[in-house]
């Protein structure tokens, strides 16, 4: 979920950074000008602005496509120690052991 969240946010990042190149080309003069004297600002707000971008990638990963995780956790739990499924004569013989040694 992360690696897809960083994915999705560098792509924003990217579109971002592309459209606002062509929204201050007027800039294009005073370019090593302002890059000599604000570079560290540049790049702080760039950095802060990622994580941001990722910030929110990762809400909004979790809540539509983590929404019923829990609940269909626990209904694949329900189904493999009652033996309704097909992996669970499988899954009972590699880790059923395991909570009863805790």
């Amino acid at each position: 979920m992360f690696a897809n969240a960083v994915f999705v946010a560098t792509l924003i990042f990217l579109a971002l950074g592309f459209w606002l190149s062509a929204e201050l080309r007027f800039l294009t003069p005073w370019r090593s000008f302002i890059l000599h004297h604000d570079l560290q600002s540049i790049a702080l707000y760039c950095a802060l602005l990622f994580a941001n971008i990722l910030g929110v990638t990762i809400w909004i990963e979790r809540k539509f496509f983590l929404r019923d995780a829990g609940r269909k956790l626990r209904h694949l739990d329900q189904e493999i120690q009652t033996g309704q499924s097909e992996l669970s004569e499988e899954i009972l013989s590699r880790f059923g052991g395991s909570e009863e040694e805790q």
